[in-house]
């Protein structure tokens, strides 16, 4: 049975007793309304079992999977850099170190050739 006919026919089958227990009252019989009434309550009872059983295996499905969701990751192992990765990174340090050091000597050759031409010339 498709799951959408479940509540229909749950519900057809509840209002069919209901109508048998008034009409076992109408007819004063109380055999037939005590019957149509315990089959109600049974039914109503099996509805509140299987919600409460629903409930409980929710919570315990919901509950293992936040423990599995907290529990650490296995370690996993990363590929160290290559020499040749090293060799590069020394490489590429080197060659700004140098070109650092290449413009400070220019920037200050500039600063020494100003500062002396100013010595030379005297404004007064």
């Amino acid at each position: 049975m498709p799951v959408r006919l479940v509540p229909v026919v749950g519900t057809a089958l509840g209002l069919v007793l209901v109508g048998v227990l008034v009409l076992g009252v109408a007819v004063d019989s109380p055999v037939l309304a005590a019957l149509a009434g315990g089959l109600l309550g049974v039914a109503v009872l099996a509805v509140a079992l299987d919600s409460w059983r629903r409930v409980r295996s929710l919570r315990t499905y919901l509950r293992d999977e936040i423990r599995a969701s907290r529990a650490p990751a296995p370690p996993t192992v990363a590929a160290g850099p290559s020499e040749s990765d090293l060799l590069g990174a020394v490489q590429l340090l080197q060659a700004q170190y140098t070109g650092r050091l290449d413009r400070m000597q220019a920037a200050l050759d500039d600063a020494l050739a100003r500062a002396g031409a100013q010595a030379d010339h005297d404004p007064r």
